[in-house]
């Protein structure tokens, strides 16, 4: 009865329509925390870049860290709809959909059901995927592009490779039946692979460093073939597609080299141990919404409930680490009480008097003992008290190297270690680049763009696990977390307080314009987070920027003209005026803002009033002041 009832359910959970309703529900999930206007400082930059024609992108963006291609698709969506925030946010959640799409459409067809709902499930249900889906920035479509890339070149090496029976391996060759072929792999396999290596590319610099892993496992794929005589025209198809990949991204390169120049020395990015190391290991479940609410910053509940849900992770992680132990050691064991049951058998056969055949024992101990005691009989039997020689330690490592060899190259684990080698080289390229820039640009919203092979790797390894225990206590704590991550995310996100914090910018302007005869003050800061989202909530208000980074930021903020002027220090932008002066700034704490407190101290300078606002969407204080200047 229970076999019956567990085929059911597992009828149910292997069908498409379970898959595409987990992919339906994930994706209702996620948009959850999409309807909402409010931006920050990362989101106004593309929003305010995407107002700008294309060429001019290819010229501003060039003084940014990032590449322009998602700018590109921005300013196409903004000639159809105008500068619409929902319009882009649902077009950047879009991306997270197409990559969870990816687990229906190849991770289920070449590895199985069990990993295509699991992979599809992880992305839109882990908590990292909930901000980065609505956070109008190029991160979701560069996943998905490296993702594609990384799959896409698995089934071209799983073409190239000698017919299969079964496996993954069976799979994509059978599908490749019948297309139109290029050096062994199907023509649109090749295609799709070579533009989304460029897409990603063109979307993200840690986009370019996964498809440059992608690239080189499938070269390393292809000199092996080719040098084990299997034919070397993948090779030469493969090389021919990265020079066209490099060709194409040879104009970006030169503005590369200048932006290099650029975050080198100057970048925010930095690293404090141990806090970044954590980030880069939890950042998919543990977001900055998990960590405050298990810091309390949310109350007793969230806190006692983030708690709750890091000990079940917790014991889930020994209960896991338990059940691989014994499924490693117990075969070891019964091949033991084997050999040792054997033994014992034999060794009573033989006080009988019966070898190993159950004969009568031949010869005399004479003639015994003219052969080695451990040598077989002349039947190819071995005698009873037969011991095999102790292995050499070299003997011992090179029977576990070939072990090690034939576990490696398993169908089953290979796309694994292929996967993990994409995210660990993705991460070890970017950590030697922050070395020889001296500037950290190792971040965990960037190492995200290669979250995919990440993913895929962890569902690969959960679908192996045979107890079903773990992987729906797995499955509940991941939804728990998420659940829990969303609801702080929408008392976030759509909390009224987020617009109070920008009216009060208006409000002030407004009201000593009026005080002031009808002459409007200055509004300066040096803190482009807050003046950047004013310049776009309010573009009849004109605002200065002062820029005291190194660097060529002043081109990159270009985005924001014509409302935004940026000059290099405040006895510039104060030269000749006299009158009153709106101040914005902002601190994490609530205290009075760097920049009012440092001009209010200046002479001629003197503050007249000063009033700060919570933003819960930056999670940030803002501070509005009016100073007057004689």
């Amino acid at each position: 009865m229970k076999r019956a009832s567990g085929a059911g359910a597992q009828g149910v959970l292997s069908s498409r329509w379970f898959h595409l309703a987990v992919l339906a529900l994930g994706s209702a999930f996620v948009l959850v925390g999409a309807f909402h206007g409010y931006i920050w400082f990362d989101e106004s930059y593309s929003v305010a870049i995407a107002n700008h024609p294309f060429s001019e992108i290819w010229r501003i963006g060039s003084g940014d860290v990032h590449p322009v291609l998602f700018y590109w698709a921005l300013h196409a969506l903004n000639l159809v709809f105008g500068q619409n925030i929902l319009a882009y946010r649902l077009f950047t959640v879009l991306g997270s959909i197409a990559l969870a799409s990816l687990g229906y459409t190849h991770v289920r067809r070449d590895f199985g059901w069990k990993p295509g709902v699991l992979f599809t499930a992880f992305v839109l249900f882990i908590p990292y995927t909930a901000i980065m889906a609505t956070e109008i920035r190029m991160y979701s479509w560069a996943t998905f592009s490296v993702m594609l890339c990384a799959l896409t070149a698995w089934r071209i090496a799983c073409a190239l490779r000698e017919p299969a029976c079964e496996g993954s391996v069976a799979c994509v060759q059978k599908r490749a039946q019948g297309k139109r072929l290029l050096a062994g792999a199907p023509l649109s396999w090749w295609a799709v692979f070579a533009a989304s290596s460029l897409f990603s590319a063109y979307l993200h610099y840690f986009g370019a460093m996964s498809a440059f892993m992608v690239n080189l496992l499938l070269l390393i794929f292809c000199i092996n073939r080719a040098a084990r005589r299997r034919g070397a025209a993948a090779l030469g198809v493969l090389v021919a597609s990265a020079a066209i990949q490099v060709a194409l991204y040879v104009p970006w390169l030169l503005v590369l080299v200048r932006q290099m120049g650029v975050v080198s020395n100057t970048y925010w990015a930095n690293m404090v141990f141990p806090v970044t190391y954590i980030e880069f290991a939890t950042y998919p479940v543990r977001t900055s919404f998990v960590h405050f609410a298990l810091e309390g910053s949310y109350g007793a509940v969230p806190q006692v409930v983030g708690r709750v849900l890091l000990a079940a992770t917790l014991v889930w992680l020994c209960a896991w680490a338990i059940w691989s132990l014994v499924r490693l050691v117990k075969p070891h064991v019964l091949a033991g009480e084997r050999a040792e049951g054997g033994s014992r058998a034999a060794t009573g056969k033989a006080a009988g008097g019966e070898d190993f055949r159950g004969r009568a024992a031949v010869g005399s101990a004479d003639e015994g003992s003219s052969r080695s005691a451990n040598a077989p009989d002349e039947g190819g039997e071995l005698p009873a008290n037969f011991a095999p020689e102790p292995e050499s330690p070299r003997a011992q490592r090179d029977s576990l190297s070939r072990r090690f060899a034939l576990w490696a190259s398993r169908d089953s684990v290979v796309p694994v270690l292929c996967a993990l080698a994409i995210y660990l080289g993705v991460f070890a390229i970017s950590f030697l680049a922050s070395i020889l820039m001296d500037s950290l640009i190792v971040y965990y919203r960037y190492l995200g763009v290669a979250i995919g092979p990440l993913l895929f790797a962890a569902v690969m390894l959960l679908s192996r696990i045979r107890s079903r225990v773990l992987v729906g206590a797995a499955c509940a704590i991941l939804l728990s977390v998420s659940a829990l991550n969303m609801t702080l995310l929408v008392g976030d996100f759509y909390s009224s307080d987020n617009q109070e914090a920008l009216d009060e910018v208006r409000q002030t302007v407004d009201r000593v314009t009026q005080e002031n005869d009808g002459k409007a003050p200055l509004v300066v800061s040096s803190d482009i987070g807050y003046i950047s989202l004013t310049t776009l909530a309010y573009p009849d208000v004109p605002q200065t920027y002062m820029d005291w980074q190194k660097g060529n930021w002043n081109l990159a903020y270009e985005a924001y003209s014509p409302t935004l002027t940026c000059k290099n220090s405040w006895e510039e932008i104060f030269d000749g005026y006299h009158g009153p002066i709106v101040v914005l700034g902002q601190t994490q704490n609530g205290v009075m803002s760097r920049d009012v407190e440092d001009l209010s101290k200046r002479d001629g300078f003197e503050l007249r009033e000063s009033g700060t606002r919570y933003r819960p969407y930056e999670r940030a204080w803002f501070t509005v002041a009016v100073i007057d200047k004689d």
